[in-house]
C-alpha cells in the first residue's frame, strides 16, 4: 500500500511523524497535517500505518533523540570567518543578517515570470557588496520561503555570492496564502513542476550578469525538503557547478546522479538515521559520475539541526556552524 505514495508525500508524512514522536506536535495535529495530503483522518491513519508509522505506540522518551532534546544545546563560539554563520544559540528571531548589513549591496523580495509564462514566482534575492562571482540557489524547508530562509540567502551574500530562492508553491500563492496547508500542498506537487520552476530560478541567477554580478557558476543548497529538491535538481541535470543538500531525502530513482557534472557535498545528522541511511545509494551513483563528491555527518544532532529558529532542543549551533563553513568552503572550491 505504501507504494501509492510519491517520494514527496512519503517524506512529508514521515517528517510530521518524526515531529510527533519527538513531542513537538500532538496526535491531533499530526493527523491534521497528514490529512492535507491524504484528504481525511481515516486515510491519514491508513497512510501512516502503511509507512510503518504507528501513532498509537508509546513515545520513545528514552531514545537518543529524546534524551538529546531534553537538554538545550549550549552556546557556540562564532567561527573566525569573514562571512555570516548560524548564530551561537537558538532564537525566535529569524534575522541574523539584516538587509542593510554593510556586506550586502542589496537584499529584497522579487517576482519573476515562470518559464512557461503561466505564473509569477515569488522570490527573494541578496547581492554582495564585494562579489566573488557565482550564485547560490537556496531551497527552503516544507514551510516555504520563510524569514529564516531569507536570512540564509543573505548569509550566502555575505560570503560573496549572489543568493536567490523561490517559494516552491508560488503557483498556488505561496506560504502566505496556503498557511497551515502548505506542507500538504507541497507534498502533492510534482517533482517535474518544481524542477521546472527551479530551472527558471537558476536561469534568473545566471541572468544577473547584466546587473554587474555575473554568476558564471551556480551552486545550490537546500534544507530538509529543500535538501530533497537539491537532489532532484542535480538528478535532473540542472546546470549546477556545486550542490550541498542538507539532510535531504534521496529520491527513489537516483540514477541521474551517475551523470551529474556538479560537485556534491551531502550533509547529514548523526541521529537522523532515516535520511543518513540513504547515503550509500547516493554514493554508488556519484562514483559513476566522475565528479567530486563528499559527505559530512554532524555528530550528536538530529534532523533540521541547521535551523536556528527550531528551538534549543533541535538546533545544534556548533554543528550548524561547522556545516555552514564547510558549505561555503565547498562553494569557494567549485564556484570560485
Amino acid at each position: 500500500m505504501s507504494e501509492q505514495w510519491t517520494d514527496l508525500q512519503r517524506y512529508v508524512i514521515e517528517e510530521h511523524f518524526e515531529e510527533y514522536t519527538e513531542g513537538r506536535i500532538s496526535r491531533r495535529e499530526l493527523l491534521k497535517r497528514v490529512s492535507y495530503i491524504t484528504g481525511g483522518t481515516l486515510a491519514s491513519l491508513a497512510a501512516l500505518s502503511a509507512l510503518g508509522c504507528n501513532v498509537d505506540q508509546p513515545r520513545a522518551l528514552g531514545s537518543a533523540a529524546a534524551s538529546a532534546a531534553a537538554t538545550p544545546k549550549p552556546a557556540s563560539p562564532q567561527p573566525n570567518v569573514p562571512f555570516a554563520t548560524p548564530p551561537a544559540t537558538a532564537s525566535t528571531d529569524p534575522v541574523t543578517v539584516t538587509p542593510t548589513d554593510p556586506r550586502l549591496r542589496k537584499a529584497n523580495s522579487v517576482s519573476i515570470p515562470s518559464g512557461d509564462g503561466k505564473a509569477t514566482l515569488i522570490g527573494y534575492e541578496a547581492y554582495p557588496a564585494t562579489p566573488r562571482g557565482g550564485g547560490v540557489l537556496v531551497m527552503h524547508e516544507n514551510t516555504g520561503l520563510s524569514e529564516h530562509i531569507k536570512d540564509v540567502i543573505r548569509r550566502v551574500a555575505t560570503a560573496g555570492y549572489a543568493g536567490f530562492g523561490i517559494d516552491l508553491l508560488s503557483r498556488q500563492g505561496g506560504a502566505e496564502k496556503l498557511g497551515g496547508g502548505y506542507s500538504g500542498a507541497l507534498a502533492n506537487t510534482t517533482v517535474d513542476q518544481m524542477n521546472a520552476d527551479l530551472m527558471t530560478a537558476v536561469a534568473y541567477l545566471q541572468s544577473k550578469a547584466g546587473d554587474g554580478y555575473a554568476p558564471a557558476k551556480i551552486g545550490a543548497v537546500g534544507f530538509c525538503f529543500g535538501g530533497g529538491t537539491t537532489w532532484n535538481l542535480v538528478i535532473a541535470g540542472a546546470p549546477l557547478a556545486a550542490a550541498v543538500p542538507f539532510y535531504g531525502p534521496l529520491p527513489s530513482k537516483a540514477e541521474g546522479l551517475a551523470t551529474t557534472k556538479a560537485a556534491v557535498l551531502a550533509i547529514y545528522a548523526e541521529q537522523d538515521t532515516r535520511i543518513t541511511a540513504s547515503w550509500p545509494t547516493a554514493e554508488e551513483q556519484l562514483k559513476k559520475s566522475g565528479s567530486p563528491y563528499a559527505t559530512k555527518v554532524e555528530p550528536g544532532v538530529g534532523h533540521a539541526f541547521h535551523n536556528d529558529t527550531n528551538g534549543p532542543t533541535r538546533y545544534g549551533p556548533a554543528q550548524a556552524q561547522d556545516a555552514w563553513v564547510a558549505t561555503i568552503e565547498w562553494f569557494r572550491k567549485y564556484l570560485g
